[in-house]
Parts: structure tokens; sequence; C-alpha cells
């Protein structure tokens, strides 16, 4: 048995998910007339979604489709929609019937998930561009090696100093 690992998009698709179920729980919490949610609920909610987004980024590469995709995300919502009514108060959503409430969230559903796909599709083309942009440039001059002087071109400068410190004269000849 292989084991199955995720795409190299599975961060993008994962963190997408998470950050897509914790603004759409709190625009629809909002909407319905739930209010802003307090502290407690606002750390219960982040936490959900930070868990449905490491699931979905979990996810093996054969896994990661639309349906998929759509089922994150709804799981998501519900997850969503329990972390902010646990710590209130029961509420009362005024202002949207729930039948009309239901088709907002699954329009929503399908509209995150719609951006989650295009966005890991032009995932890979938009990075190579910008690896291709960003890269340093090769310049296309050749270096010619510059040539060395040899021991024959010019003497050494310490044995020209040396020599002239040198002296010929040698000790008296006895004959």
């Amino acid at each position: 048995m292989s084991a199955r690992h995720p795409t190299p998009t599975a961060a993008l698709r994962g963190g997408s998910v998470g950050a897509l179920t914790a603004a759409l729980a709190i625009a629809a919490h909002g909407i319905a007339g739930g209010g802003f949610p307090d502290s407690a609920a606002l750390t219960l909610l982040l936490a959900a979604c930070a868990a449905v987004g490491a699931a979905t980024g979990g996810l093996p590469g054969s896994a990661n489709n639309c349906r998929t995709l759509l089922g994150a995300l709804a799981a998501g919502q519900a997850a969503g929609h329990l972390a902010l009514t646990a710590t209130n108060d029961p509420h009362v959503h005024a202002g949207l019937p729930a039948a009309a409430m239901l088709a907002a969230h699954a329009a929503a559903t399908v509209v995150c998930a719609a951006l989650v796909l295009v966005a890991e599709r032009l995932y890979l083309p938009i990075t190579r561009v910008l690896r291709t942009v960003l890269r340093s440039p090769v310049l296309g001059v050749e270096s010619t090696p510059v040539p060395r002087p040899g021991p024959l071109d010019r003497p050494e400068p310490r044995i020209a100093v040396l020599a002239a410190g040198i002296s010929r004269r040698g000790p008296p000849v006895h004959a």
C-alpha cells in the first residue's frame, strides 16, 4: 500500500478553505441578526476553521476535486455556525427565513469553491512567471584570463633589494 501525498497546492487549498469558512460564518452570522462574535466565540470559530482548513489541506491529491471542496466548505460553515452559537445565548436569526439563509449559504459555498479552484489552477503558472521574472540576470559576457607575469618578465622586488646590500669585496688575499 503506497502512501498518498498532498498536492503542491494543498496548503493553498487548506488555508483558503479555513479563511473563507471563517469569513463566511462571521458574515452570515451578522446578516442573520446574530451580531458580532465576542472573543470566546471568535476563538472557538477560528479553532474550528483552522481544523477544517488543516483537514482539507491534508487530503491526498486524488481526493482534491470539486465535490470534496464543496463538502469541506459546507462542513466548515456548519462548524462555524455551531461555534458561534455555542458560546452565545440561543438567538433567532432575524430578517431571513431559514430557506433563504440556506440558499444564500449554498450560493456562497459554490462561489467560494470556484474561487479556491481558480486560485489553485493559477498558482503554478503565476509562481513560474514570478520565479522567471525575479531570477537574477545571467550576463552573457565571457571573461578572458589575464596573463600573469612569469619569473623572467620582471625581477622580484626582494631579490633586487638584497642584491643592492651585498658587497662584492671579499677578504684580503694572502699569497
